[in-house]
């Protein structure tokens, strides 16, 4: 168990991890289940794991630095193996506004000529945002080009 809980401590040293990317990296190393699972629990007790705080910094770190819409980060969060219940308490903290605002930082650095309507959409829907924000989004440029 040394060995395994060693391997995940240096594991996590670059950034926080979940339950499932911790164990599934134990086990690609080579490591038995039980190993696996023993320094998975430890690190648990330890606080060392905690999906709930890993999802809650991805989340924080998005909004700050690359913006993503709700059903984006849902879809990352699931793929890292974080509970359902858990992203959705998580994701609570973005807000329709905030979603908004985080799809305008997207597109500002162009012209709102640059954006016709399809691609906008695309645009916006690659990178998570749900139909009532890009409208949002949509109806604001529509304004912009009335004024």
């Amino acid at each position: 168990m040394a060995g395994a809980f060693s391997r995940a401590l240096n594991y996590l040293t670059a950034r926080s991890r979940t339950v499932k990317e911790t164990t599934d990296y134990l086990l690609r190393k080579g490591f038995s289940p039980e190993e696996t699972g023993q320094a998975v629990a430890r690190l648990l007790e330890l606080d060392l794991l905690n999906d709930k705080k890993t999802a809650v910094q991805w989340v924080e770190y998005c909004m700050r630095c690359k913006p993503r819409g709700r059903d984006r980060l849902s879809r990352e969060l699931l793929s890292r193996g974080v509970d359902r219940a858990i992203i959705e308490e998580t994701l609570e903290m973005l807000d329709e506004d905030a979603e908004f605002e985080l799809a305008m930082q997207l597109l500002s650095p162009r012209p709102v000529s640059q954006w016709p309507e399809n691609k906008l959409y695309r645009f916006l829907r690659y990178r998570g945002f749900s139909f009532p924000i890009i409208e949002r989004v949509k109806l604001y440029y529509e304004n912009l080009t009335w004024e």
